[in-house]
């Protein structure tokens, strides 16, 4: 493919209908026969429906039967996946060396996706198609400049936006497009459905934007599949693209947080809260606060201080003070929010910062875990993580006193 690609854009209506859905899917697949790489809309091949009642069965046969069509295209399309008893809203790249999953839907649609019986997903990789690197986020995704920045670390030239976006809101569709495209200096590609989900009409309008935020190809309202070749070399960037490391204090007093939380909370956004002595900061310890921080939107780490170590674990303790111990916390992407408290457990802290949800390791019983029940009755949940490494702050310091 080089720097130039002849792309098609298909957007289609998909009906919660798998063998209605595959028959147009390899219709077009057969019509366009110059293209290298064809793109379709969100969850494209299964609809919209009620997923707990799909046969997935029925899908990967489907799958299967659109990959040996592909011939030398790279194809890429939406469709439910059930993988380990969990449904994802999923973008396949499928092509004559196979199917593979590049990105699930993390941030949902509050109040459609998971009615539909779909769980937020967590995996997203870069494809490199001939050295031209493409990257994915999920229709509301968009909303979201965090996911897109990331895929710039991987070196993404070309951002994919699957979608079955509302007409009412398709303003917002088009700007946060292009807002996409600007402010990370790379193609923006939006494959946007017709038709209806969930009662609300689809806007059409998929579209395709410069690094300059220039609209190359703007459809309609309706069913349309456009071909196009995209010149990647022929655009010269009018400056570097930068990008920074952010500077904030993580470090909070608790007056300052419960403002911020505040502020936040009338935002919509879930908190998540755990704490911690976190002395000597391990794989365990980032493990565990990743994915603590992906249950919500915002993590804050209550972390006992020197002198609540000590009544706890005896004079010997903490190894590393407090400010040293907050200043590695603050470090790690994953922790929004860390404030110090002075009690033995975090039970005042939670009852003043009312967490949505409460998070401990699953060495701890809920019926044991402080502020459970708390958290529990004004409708908050109490998720207890998986240790995927066998490591303990105590551990380590027992085994440097071995090798000493």
């Amino acid at each position: 493919m080089g720097e130039k690609l002849k792309v098609t854009l298909v957007q289609m209506e998909s009906k919660p209908d798998l063998t209605y859905n595959l028959n147009k899917i390899l219709h077009i697949i057969q019509r366009s026969e110059d293209s290298e790489l064809i793109l379709f809309p969100e969850l494209s091949l299964t609809g919209y429906q009620n997923f707990n009642e799909l046969s997935f069965e029925s899908v990967e046969k489907a799958l299967s039967e659109i990959q040996r069509q592909v011939g030398s295209k790279e194809l890429f399309l939406g469709s439910a996946h059930r993988e380990h008893g969990a449904i994802t809203n999923c973008y396949f790249h499928l092509s004559k060396e196979g199917i593979k999953k590049v990105a699930e839907k993390q941030l949902l649609f509050p109040g459609l996706d998971d009615q539909m019986g779909l769980q937020s997903g967590f995996h997203r990789e870069v494809i490199s198609l001939r050295g031209i690197r493409l990257g994915v986020v999920i229709c509301f995704e968009l909303r979201s400049p965090e996911l897109s920045r990331f895929l710039i670390n991987e070196g993404v030239s070309i951002l994919l936006v699957p979608a079955q976006w509302p007409k009412s809101r398709i303003d917002h569709f088009l700007t946060l497009l292009k807002a996409r495209a600007l402010e990370n200096q790379f193609w923006v590609i939006g494959i946007n459905g017709v038709g209806s989900v969930g009662g609300q009409t689809l806007g059409g309008r998929s579209s395709l934007f410069s690094p300059r935020g220039e609209a190359i190809v703007s459809l309609g309202e309706r069913e349309e599949v456009v071909s196009l070749d995209l010149e990647l070399a022929s655009l010269e960037l009018p400056y570097p693209l930068k990008t920074p490391q952010p500077l904030h204090a993580k470090l909070k007093t608790l007056e300052e947080l419960l403002e911020i939380i505040t502020i936040r909370r009338n935002k919509g956004q879930i908190m998540v809260f755990t704490n911690g002595c976190f002395d000597i900061l391990h794989a365990g310890h980032t493990d565990y606060l990743k994915k603590a921080r992906n249950l919500g939107d915002f993590l804050v780490v209550g972390l006992n201080s020197d002198s609540s170590i000590r009544t706890i674990k005896g004079h010997q303790r903490p190894i590393n003070n407090e400010t040293l111990r907050a200043e590695v916390l603050s470090s790690l992407a994953c922790v929004d929010y860390v404030t110090i408290f002075e009690e033995e457990t975090p039970e005042r802290l939670i009852k003043i910062l009312k967490p949505d949800i409460l998070v401990k390791g699953e060495d701890w019983e809920e019926d044991k875990i402080v502020g459970a029940d708390f958290v529990k009755s004004y409708g908050g949940k109490v998720v207890r993580i998986k240790f995927n490494y066998a490591l303990s702050t105590t551990r380590l310091i027992n085994r440097i006193k071995e090798l000493a």
